[in-house]
């Protein structure tokens, strides 16, 4: 069993340790040690990096007590120096506490349940027992969760019995057996974990829940804490002082200036689209006129999306006999293959044709639709499925 010094003592970053065991693990080669301070990733935290004496440490796991130390390269040695990535450390430190924080808010403020969290290095998640959380409810929490951390409680840790455990009010069952060790949040949270920890709620600095969504049966919130809070904040204001430069007005007036502008995108957007159906549909007439008796009629109609075309190609087939090849240019390739005939099968065109532009699509085989990312492509897809539908031994 190796000695887990990151429980005696989260901020120690440096340690000498002997190495008891040598393996490989995911191809790389690894050390067991007889003590570390290298956090191994379990309990919804990343593992620690950092350097075993010249040698970079990439991962660090646990298996049955074991604390694999897995390397850049081999390491010869037997006695080694060990120092952790601190910054990456103390990162996690103040997103486990963070967490706690928010798991104790939700618990006391609404008697909800914690499921799972995860600490990833750019955000972390808590899964919480509760199918629908409003937007007052993440107020709440976050104002109760920033208070605690600007009171500066203190934060420590303590190993009990299970026995003794079964005693206190924790927040949490414990999900171990013998010797369980439990984060204490001055008043406030009291839950067994194996992570690291901050000493004090304020070196948190603050906790901001920045997204949630609907899972199973709960609901999954993202947040950020500490420096990755501050560094959201900064982005945020940055963001603000580009968007009141480019729209010309203060931060209060953002969100009125905006919403005026949305509101003429839409009318414009309206006009647009009626001005193109418009056109669209004179493009049709003129179309049909020139064709004649021509039996296959192929264009394509730019600036015009799935739904104009599919219109286009719905009046055609009830205008005049025939069959015809739409495309729409627009952000993405449109195709809409019709035939006046409901005996027709266009569908080995239009498959080929979809082949070309990279997309899918379906429906009967006298009239099916479909859309592709390869815009550029349309011309081709056009050619090809008139080529096919051209074949004098086809039998469609």
């Amino acid at each position: 069993m190796t000695e887990k010094l990151y429980q005696q003592d989260s901020y120690l970053q440096e340690m000498e340790a002997r190495v008891v065991k040598r393996g490989e693990r995911e191809g790389r080669p690894a050390l067991v040690l007889d003590r570390t301070v290298f956090y191994p990733t379990s309990g919804g935290q990343m593992h620690d990096t950092g350097r075993l004496n010249d040698v970079a440490v990439v991962d660090v796991q646990i298996a049955e007590e074991e604390i694999w130390h897995l390397l850049e390269q081999p390491l010869a040695s037997e006695q080694l120096n060990g120092r952790i990535d601190w910054p990456r450390r103390f990162d996690f430190m103040q997103q486990h506490t963070g967490f706690h924080l928010l798991a104790g808010a939700f618990f006391q403020g609404f008697g909800i349940r914690t499921l799972a969290a995860h600490l990833g290095e750019e955000e972390s998640t808590i899964e919480i027992d509760a199918p629908e959380v409003t937007t007052a409810m993440i107020e709440e929490v976050e104002t109760l969760a920033n208070r605690i951390i600007w009171e500066d409680r203190p934060v420590g840790s303590r190993l009990v019995s299970r026995a003794e455990a079964e005693k206190l009010q924790l927040r949490k069952a414990p999900q171990v057996e013998g010797r369980i060790r439990l984060i204490d949040i001055a008043g406030f949270d009291l839950d067994p974990c194996g992570g690291t920890h901050v000493s004090s709620t304020g070196q948190v600095g603050v906790v901001k829940i920045i997204s949630r969504e609907r899972i199973r049966q709960g609901t999954r919130c993202t947040f950020v804490a500490g420096g990755r809070a501050w560094r959201l904040i900064q982005n945020f204001s940055q963001i603000m002082d580009e968007l009141t430069r480019l729209l010309t007005t203060d931060r209060g007036s953002l969100f009125t200036v905006v919403s005026k502008l949305q509101e003429e995108n839409r009318s414009l957007r309206k006009t647009l689209q009626q001005k193109n159906q418009l056109l669209a549909e004179q493009a049709l007439e003129a179309l049909c006129t020139a064709a004649g008796e021509a039996p296959i009629i192929s264009h394509i109609f730019t600036e015009s999306d799935l739904e104009l075309v599919r219109s286009l190609a719905a009046n055609a087939v009830r205008k005049r006999a025939g069959i015809y090849l739409f495309a729409g240019a627009s952000a993405r390739a449109a195709l809409v293959f019709a035939a006046s005939a409901a005996d027709r099968d266009l569908r080995p065109a239009f498959t080929a044709a979809m082949q070309i532009v990279e997309g899918r699509g379906g429906g009967e085989a006298a009239f099916l639709q479909g859309s592709g990312s390869r815009v550029d492509k349309i011309g081709e897809a056009l050619r090809t499925a008139r080529e096919l539908l051209e074949k004098p031994d086809k039998k469609d």
